[in-house]
């Protein structure tokens, strides 16, 4: 696989670009109609290199393909150059900067997509991009089972120096994010829809300040910037490009978890899918994923496996994932109601869900029945199955 994309392939070295050199990929990115991809388009005239932007004329950007108006506008509007005086803060501050693509240490996997961001605004440690990356996506309402399995196999990946990827969310995402930092020098990447300075969801602030140790918060956003929903898209894209594979834990067919996993594989990465009980709508989304050619695995040593990955251990792990998920005991991280969250897609027996729920059935059997009523469970011969 040629360096400059392969996904493992990333600058080591933590310089970064000059002021000088920052400004003027700022002052080209404010240009009205100058989008990703003729930024990209730039970077390609210049070899890959940002810091030539800064020795081009008239004549070059017209190479490049840009307009003549916009050519005219990036030597002579001082307007472009608003809002660096605030980028230069950023980076002044410890631990925070910018990267900016065609210039270390910018990823080269990302760097490849030709909608590539220009700039990326991080907070963290830039260690956590000279490692081999996986991204380990799913659904914010995913099962505990589901949430108890992206927890180990993001640790077990972690202990062999592999970087974890994923979007902050909650549910897979967030399981995905505390397995990685809960091991030794375990590295991850959360990529943000927001400002760096704002995380989103909000609970997930404490684990934003485990991440920056050893991992990364990652935005294409400027500070400031708040959530809203056409910026995940974005960000999804930053996720897969960013990885050397994309490995789906539960999804619905229609879910961002989808979409993501399909740029991956529109990158030229791997895509990875875990298949899920029968009956779990969220089965679905790895289930047709692997229908389509994604490859299925059931443990962590599989995805090392199946990526034909050759990785260090650190410390002898214990066995995660062997088998297809099923449904077992854990705090829902969900919007979920927490004892619908404690019934199985199977039947599963009362006294099951009180000793999961640690009370007296005298005391569950009323919520059952408002869960039922709420269209959350339904009675079947055993006890009561989860319906969503």
């Amino acid at each position: 696989m040629d360096t400059d994309t392969n996904p493992t392939a990333v600058a080591t070295a933590h310089t970064h670009p000059s002021s000088d050199t920052l400004l003027a990929w700022w002052r080209l990115r404010n240009i009205k109609g100058v989008g990703s991809i003729a930024l990209s388009d730039v970077r390609h005239f210049l070899n890959n290199d940002a810091t030539q932007l800064t020795s081009c004329n008239t004549d070059d950007l017209l190479s490049a393909g840009l307009q003549a108006n916009a050519c005219d506008q990036f030597f002579n509007d001082d307007a472009l150059s608003e809002g660096f005086d605030h980028a230069l803060n950023w980076c002044q501050q410890p631990g925070q900067g910018l990267l900016l693509a065609g210039c270390p240490p910018y990823p080269d996997a990302l760097a490849s997509l030709r909608d590539a961001p220009t700039l990326l605004w991080y907070r963290g440690n830039l260690t956590a991009l000279q490692q081999p990356m996986i991204a380990i996506v799913g659904s914010r309402g995913a099962t505990p089972a589901a949430l108890e399995w992206a927890r180990d196999t993001a640790s077990f990946l972690a202990t062999r120096g592999i970087t974890v990827v994923s979007g902050l969310a909650l549910g897979i995402d967030g399981a995905a994010h505390t397995g990685a930092v809960s091991v030794p020098q375990g590295q991850t990447i959360a990529v943000m829809g927001t400002g760096a300075d704002i995380t989103y969801p909000a609970r997930h602030r404490p684990l934003a300040r485990d991440i920056t140790p050893h991992g990364l918060l990652l935005t294409e956003f400027a500070p400031g910037t708040k959530a809203q929903a056409r910026h995940f898209p974005s960000r999804n894209r930053i996720i897969s490009g960013l990885s050397m594979a994309t490995l789906v834990v539960e999804a619905g067919i229609q879910s961002g978890t989808m979409i993501t996993a399909r740029m991956a594989a529109d990158h030229g990465r791997d895509v990875l899918a875990v298949p899920g009980a029968l009956g779990n709508p969220l089965s679905r989304g790895p289930h047709q994923l692997i229908r389509e050619g994604a490859l299925l695995v059931e443990s962590g040593q599989q995805v090392l496996e199946a990526l034909q990955l050759d990785v260090p251990v650190s410390h002898q792990p214990s066995l995660f994932g062997e088998t297809l998920i099923q449904q077992k005991p854990n705090h829902p991280a969900t919007d979920i109601p927490e004892i619908a969250s404690l019934v199985d897609f199977s039947p599963t027996p009362v006294d099951v869900i009180a000793l999961r729920a640690a009370c007296p059935v005298s005391e569950l059997l009323p919520e059952l029945l408002q869960l039922e009523l709420d269209g959350w469970l339904t009675q079947v011969p055993g006890g009561y199955s989860r319906l969503r």
